[in-house]
């Protein structure tokens, strides 16, 4: 993983500016991690998240649920099998962000 990204992602997960939420990269009142991971890149590039009325959440790219191939390229982001480990950690374990950030630290 890029380490300036990381870096960006850890210190963000650990900065209490993001309320988590499950089972959504973003929707009315927080983020899942792989969502703060992307709202990092859509600030550096001066985009915006899209909402989906159907359900009520917030996309990028046309994903709600994991990263789009702009992030993944972006933050040289690992293969799948990470990325379906931060999802059960935030969605399923229910670990905090402060947790994620460690495991991130400790493993990517």
């Amino acid at each position: 993983m890029n380490p300036q990204v990381k870096q960006k992602w850890i210190d963000a997960l650990r900065s209490g500016e993001y309320e988590q939420a499950k089972f959504t990269l973003k929707c009315e009142y927080g983020y899942c991690c792989l969502g703060v991971l992307t709202d990092l890149y859509i600030q550096e590039n001066d985009l915006e998240w899209v909402y989906d009325n159907k359900s009520n959440n917030y996309e990028f790219d046309g994903n709600e649920g994991s990263l789009c191939n702009y992030v993944i390229k972006w933050s040289d982001f690992p293969d799948g099998k990470v990325e379906e480990e931060l999802i059960k950690m935030n969605d399923t374990t229910l670990k905090t962000f402060s947790e994620i950030a460690d495991y991130i630290e400790e493993n990517l």
